[in-house]
């Protein structure tokens, strides 16, 4: 999730909701949603957008300019949402015809996720409760914080942090695999120094209460050693 002091932005499955503060001033609830907007560097253009604002009611003219600054980046206001709304999926019922229970793969957990599609920059941050999968590079000085697994199809020498919110499970995998810092839920570690040489794609996890690096291929895994 992404705020600031009056508004947040939560990314769902069925795209993003806008909370809005129901005691602040729209004016300072338009200038706070316009910087966090701009902070974002385009990461969540073409995303669908729904409104929360509590019991408050907006003008037909504070809905429009809403909008229009949603709009600006290519984002769609697709409607409001009511406290039920918001709330319903803690107090879901159980459906009438059960599907087929799933087992997951190995190592492999389903959830919200958030697709980058572009290289991270120095300086650049990306934050999200669920998956992230960055389709290009992550450069030193660029980081990214993730309450699940990450995903970089390119290379990884930024700062990587998986399962933020303490999930062990969670993984850090990449194409180059070469952070200049590595965490999943609380243990942390660092590529050797000047080590830049490509090994192949590798995904990195915790085994035994330790961080290991392990090499992919096609057929499985393969070992590669702890670094940690």
């Amino acid at each position: 999730m992404t705020r600031t002091e009056h508004i947040a932005l939560k990314g769902t499955r069925e795209g993003l909701i806008l909370y809005l503060d129901p005691e602040a001033a729209f004016s300072l609830l338009m200038d706070e949603l316009k910087k966090l907007l701009e902070d974002s560097d385009q990461f969540l253009q073409g995303a669908m957008v729904r409104c929360y604002g509590g019991e408050k009611e907006y003008s037909p003219e504070q809905q429009e300019e809403l909008t229009y600054c949603l709009a600006e980046h290519s984002l769609t206001l697709k409607g409001w949402l009511t406290a039920a709304e918001v709330y319903s999926s803690v107090r879901k019922t159980p459906a009438v015809q059960e599907e087929p229970q799933r087992i997951p793969e190995e190592g492999l957990e389903e959830g919200p996720s958030l697709f980058v599609e572009r290289t991270l920059r120095s300086g650049a941050s990306i934050q999200y409760d669920g998956h992230v999968i960055v389709l290009g590079d992550v450069n030193p000085g660029a980081e990214i914080v993730a309450g699940g697994n990450i995903v970089v199809i390119g290379s990884l020498k930024g700062v990587a942090h998986a399962g933020a919110k303490g999930n062990r499970n969670s993984i850090v995998t990449a194409y180059h695999l070469v952070p200049t810092q590595l965490r999943i839920a609380d243990l942390v570690t660092r590529s050797p120094e000047g080590e830049q040489e490509w090994r192949g794609p590798e995904c990195a996890r915790i085994k035994d209460d330790r961080l290991v690096v392990e090499g992919i291929q096609l057929n499985g895994l393969r070992g590669k050693g702890m670094i940690r």
